[in-house]
């Protein structure tokens, strides 16, 4: 069974004898289609059917048997034939000339299988893709605060109101000398490779977080100074009878004091 099945598929070799029965009976199934002799070509091609023969003759008598059951009027038996003789080799061509009517329905069969075979490939696979890392946060900018200017024109008890000023003027030193030490601390952190900054957003963090506080600090410091400045003067001048204007001015980084004494 395992040598006849080879030689089904064309593995091995035809023995000779089996070779010339099987082409004398082909040879007879043309000629008796040529000679219009459809029953008779059917039965040799049935004949040789049966003896061993490789896949590419198996396909070479279906392409006859469809062709002479389509001269016979049997379409679907005709359409069969060249179905499994085109699913084993879809490139086949007929062997003989047909007519137009039989060539169109071979074509069809052909379409069909081609079809059919498309289904059954397997469809490949729709390539993966890597979802795209998110851009790191933008650094926050911190807009510098708007120009603290204040304009005073004391005419009376200067020296009344200099404690209170003295000391919201310390207490915003204090504030500005902690954020800005908390900026340095940031910037330390930069300095010394800090192992928690491991990644570029931990960095942009830091980096965001020291500028808040320096400019905090800064303006905090400069506005201390400037209420320290003026509750000294108040001090010192005390009741005066000529107009003070003083002003404070930042402009995120640094602050200064402007103004005009009596």
């Amino acid at each position: 069974m395992l040598v006849a099945g080879l030689l089904a598929l064309g593995v091995l070799p035809l023995p000779a004898h089996a070779q010339g029965k099987f082409e004398r009976h082909l040879t007879a199934a043309v000629r008796l289609y040529q000679s219009l002799e459809y029953e008779r070509a059917l039965t040799q091609i049935e004949l040789a059917r049966k003896l061993p023969h490789s896949s590419e003759q198996e396909v070479e008598l279906s392409l006859y048997e469809g062709i002479i059951l389509a001269e016979s009027g049997k379409q679907e038996s005709s359409a069969a034939a060249f179905k499994s003789a085109l699913l084993v080799q879809p490139e086949a061509v007929l062997p003989v000339k047909v007519s137009p009517k039989v060539k169109s329905l071979f074509e069809s069969v052909r379409e069909q299988v081609q079809r059919e075979l498309a289904a059954l490939a397997p469809k490949p696979e729709p390539p993966k893709v890597e979802p795209a890392p998110p851009p790191p946060p933008a650094p926050t900018v911190v807009a510098p605060p708007a120009a603290v200017a204040s304009q005073s024109s004391l005419r009376t008890s200067l020296r009344s109101a200099a404690p209170i000023m003295a000391i919201a003027g310390g207490s915003l030193v204090v504030a500005g000398g902690i954020s800005w030490a908390i900026s340095r601390g940031e910037l330390n952190r930069l300095r010394s490779d800090d192992i928690a900054l491991n990644s570029r957003e931990a960095v942009n963090q830091t980096v965001s977080k020291g500028r808040t506080w320096q400019t905090a600090g800064v303006t905090l410091l400069g506005v201390g100074t400037a209420g320290l400045i003026t509750a000294a003067g108040g001090f010192l001048l005390g009741t005066s009878a000529e107009p003070v204007a003083v002003g404070l001015g930042t402009d995120g980084t640094s602050a200064f004091v402007f103004g005009r004494w009596p």
